[in-house]
């Protein structure tokens, strides 16, 4: 590159404790909205079988729209604040599966296996998020 060519790649974040490395982020970030993802899979499942979850109700009568975004919430969250690079994501990551199990654990009993599927979800939002500790950087000496 010349010295008149512009750098057009954005400059990396600075090292601080409590960030994830770019790996980690991005693997976080994937990871979550991965887990969102499935969520709208087993919504579009749910629909499509007729097999309500507690979060979405029947389709005769479905739940308030608040209610039904309730599992979105923790996922779309933390991977806006992996996008943001805001500290502390592992801590926060597994908050974000105690709350998508919190989602599975009110579908337990239900006509489907729905249940089954949230909690996968939840345990693969935990599994990256304590492999995000492998990246977050410590303190500087």
């Amino acid at each position: 590159m010349d010295a008149q060519t512009p750098e057009l790649a954005l400059p990396a974040p600075p090292a601080e404790p409590g960030h994830l490395d770019q790996f980690f982020t991005s693997a976080f970030w994937v990871a979550w909205v991965g887990v969102a993802g499935g969520f709208a899979a087993v919504w579009y499942s749910s629909r499509t079988l007729g097999f309500s979850t507690w979060w979405l109700g029947p389709e005769s009568a479905p739940r308030f729209i608040l209610v039904s975004l309730l599992p979105f919430a923790a996922p779309l969250t933390l991977a806006v604040m992996a996008l943001l690079r805001r500290p502390w994501l592992p801590f926060l990551g597994i908050l974000g599966a105690v709350i998508t199990a919190l989602v599975a654990v009110g579908d337990i009993g239900g006509p489907a296996k729905y249940w089954l599927a949230e909690f996968v979800l939840a345990g693969g939002g935990l599994a990256v998020s304590l492999a995000a500790f492998a990246g977050m950087y410590r303190t500087t000496r």
